[in-house]
């Protein structure tokens, strides 16, 4: 007699139920037959955002592909044959839906970097950045110019950089290099321009759950209307910084609305913002925004085409002074624009 076994996988997912109105950042609700991102993928999704189930058919919270967006697979670029290559990495995908500033968790944003400064027992957070390959975080360059103790060291894979019990599993690597952009300058008291850098750490990375990098853009970011910042920054102006990673979704303000921020405020009306090399990011509704120790962290969105990952169109530059204030934006520098340079220092 013969024993056939037949071994049959389980699929655990997550079931979330929303209306049609109610799908968010930078997602809509259509049937799973027209989302190829979920669609084709359906089986290694943990959290499946089903809506509207009053309509005929299933449906789902899709991602939206903006407007004149040139797809990835259309390109030969560094940037964009790595960010394939990430999605054969450990990763735990999580729904794309952030209400108000809340707290991120424990492997939902596995790009993140946390730059301090260390010395002797003494830890000092300073700035944030992103992972964008094993040897490479990318970060803003007043994080290094502005204070007397730049960052020395960085930090991956952290949740709560206070917790020993918190889901993360931290890896410390000496900073052995920072880059800023040739072209980077700041007027006299706030506005800065090309404030972008990257950071060479001393060994590389490992990548696992809790740890792998974010994808940079071959679009400028002005085709996406709604994104994601996080950061350990404080939550407002007077507070201090966070020990636990919060994220906070924004809106993209247009040229018009920012110009009118910048001509209120005596400080930044001297440079202005330059709408070639920055993109205004804020709320509209409610008061939370970047802030303090927020900066050279990431402004993205949730990747149009590659699952689970993650597409970084700015990094928080700087903001009016009150930050987190409603109808006030912050300033991100825009990454597709110095593509160029990264590729000719970290993969050529």
């Amino acid at each position: 007699m013969k024993l056939i076994c037949r071994l049959w996988q389980l699929y655990v997912m997550t079931i979330t139920i929303v209306n049609a109105n109610e799908c968010a950042l930078n997602t809509e609700c259509v049937s799973i037959a027209n989302c190829p991102s979920i669609r084709d993928n359906f089986n290694s999704i943990e959290a499946i955002p089903y809506c509207d189930l009053d309509r005929r058919g299933t449906n789902v919270c899709c991602l939206k592909l903006p407007q004149n967006y040139t797809k990835p697979k259309d390109v030969d670029l560094p940037i964009v044959r790595e960010c394939r290559s990430y999605g054969s990495l450990p990763r735990t995908c999580y729904k794309p839906y952030v209400v108000g500033g809340t707290i991120a968790e424990p492997k939902e944003l596995p790009f993140m970097a946390l730059l301090y400064r260390k010395d002797a027992d003494e830890f000092s957070q300073i700035c944030g950045g992103t992972l964008i390959s094993k040897r490479y975080v990318l970060s803003a360059a007043h994080c290094f110019f502005d204070g007397a103790s730049p960052p020395n060291w960085v930090r991956l894979g952290e949740l709560n950089y206070t917790s020993t019990t918190d889901d993360a599993l931290p890896q410390d690597i000496e900073i052995i290099n920072f880059i800023p952009h040739h072209k980077y300058h700041t007027t006299e008291l706030q506005t800065k321009y090309n404030d972008i850098a990257l950071v060479k750490l001393a060994k590389e990375a490992v990548f696992n759950d809790y740890v792998s990098p974010a994808c940079l853009p071959i679009v400028d970011g002005n085709e996406f209307y709604e994104f994601v910042a996080a950061g350990w920054g404080s939550a407002s102006s007077n507070a201090k910084s966070s020990s636990h990673l919060f994220k906070v979704k924004l809106e993209r303000f247009d040229d018009e609305k920012c110009f009118q921020m910048i001509e209120r405020n005596e400080n930044l009306k001297q440079g202005g913002v330059d709408n070639r090399t920055q993109i205004c990011a804020g709320s509209f509704t409610s008061n939370q925004g970047t802030c303090s120790g927020d900066s050279g962290g990431p402004l993205f969105v949730y990747h149009p085409e590659f699952r689970c990952q993650f597409l970084v169109v700015g990094v928080t530059s700087f903001g009016e002074g009150n930050c987190g204030t409603r109808g006030v934006p912050d300033v991100y520098t825009k990454v597709q624009l110095y593509t160029d340079w990264i590729q000719s220092i970290v993969w050529d």
